[in-house]
């Protein structure tokens, strides 16, 4: 294929996303040896801003409600008129290819692919698949960022809050959740995350499979790798990895759901937990804080009911107090 053909071809599947990293490397390496090529600069002007950066379609499952599809992040591309400007563009172009380490920048930049978040708020919890076929359980008061499609060599969503996934199984392609300055990495395994902003802990459990957790922290990484049946613990504050086993890790299933059930768990844990699924400050009296609770909650249930159960269960009383909870004896 001549030259000119199989850059008009490259340009036409760069315009629609579809160039493969191969490809796209071709398409910089032809525009840097075109230069100011007239032909090419008439062929660009007239068809860039003929071209519609158009959402992915498909990959948004029919089970979420209609607003949790709609929250999309989209590239702004400023349009460009006259043959100075799009000089101009091809000048950029070719610096940008002489540096080409700098590819996924450049692809970040003219990428058009959608990006979305999904938000949930007090008591509400939300499903997704993503575009591979992983499946997120999204908690309350939680937050995560996803493309709809997966480039690359990875497969990288964000979360602030908490989230059970379960991912589908691809070696060649690491699933990557970034909490801040943890990465979680995964190639395929069922595990919560709980990543809530404001808490200076992330807790890492894992129900299936193997996990690795890195924590940046001024240049320095910190790694550790868990099983099925442990537990990390990230302190943002300390900077520290604590691994611990947590052979109930598999009530997480119910979790997800917000069916919370308790063996022998301290009251301070249960209030944690109540703090996260409700958005609410509690108080716990002193006296209370080593005191254990048997039993199950329906985070999904109003709070009031929630709490009633609680104290009824643990022989307290509960009230409000300005703007938080307290529970006394």
């Amino acid at each position: 294929m001549e030259e000119k053909e199989q850059f008009k071809y490259l340009y036409n599947q760069y315009l629609h996303n579809r160039c493969s990293a191969e490809e796209l490397k071709q398409f910089f390496t032809l525009l840097n040896k075109s230069g100011q090529n007239q032909e090419i600069i008439d062929l660009m002007s007239t068809t860039w801003d003929q071209t519609n950066a158009l959402p992915e379609e498909g990959l948004i499952p029919p089970f979420l409600k209609p607003e949790a599809k709609q929250v999309k992040l989209t590239a702004h591309r400023n349009k460009y008129y006259g043959l100075q400007k799009w000089i101009g563009i091809a000048a950029l172009l070719f610096v940008l290819t002489g540096v080409y380490f700098y590819h996924s920048y450049i692809t970040a930049l003219f990428n058009t692919t959608a990006k979305y978040q999904l938000t949930s708020a007090t008591t509400e919890r939300k499903q997704l698949q993503l575009a591979d076929g992983t499946k997120v359980w999204l908690s309350p008061n939680s937050k995560l960022s996803y493309p709809a499609k997966f480039e690359e060599n990875e497969r990288r969503v964000t979360l602030d809050g908490e989230a059970f996934f379960e991912v589908t199984h691809d070696a060649k392609h690491p699933f990557i959740i970034k909490s801040g300055d943890v990465s979680t990495t995964v190639l395929g395994t069922s595990f919560n995350v709980t990543a809530y902003t404001k808490q200076h802990t992330i807790n890492v459990t894992l129900v299936t499979g193997k996990v690795a957790v890195a924590l940046n922290d001024n240049n320095n990484t910190k790694r550790d790798t868990i099983v099925a049946n442990q537990r990390l613990i990230i302190d943002k504050t300390t900077s520290s990895i604590t691994k611990v086993n947590y052979p109930d890790a598999a009530a997480f299933l119910d979790k997800r759901l917000g069916l919370y059930d308790y063996k022998g768990a301290a009251l301070q844990e249960v209030t944690k937990d109540l703090e996260n699924q409700y958005s609410i400050i509690i108080q716990l009296d002193p006296d209370l804080v080593n005191r254990t609770f048997y039993g199950n909650l329906n985070m999904t249930a109003p709070l009031n009911e929630t709490l009633n159960k609680l104290s009824t269960v643990m022989e307290t009383k509960w009230k409000k107090d300005g703007g938080q909870y307290v529970i006394i004896k």
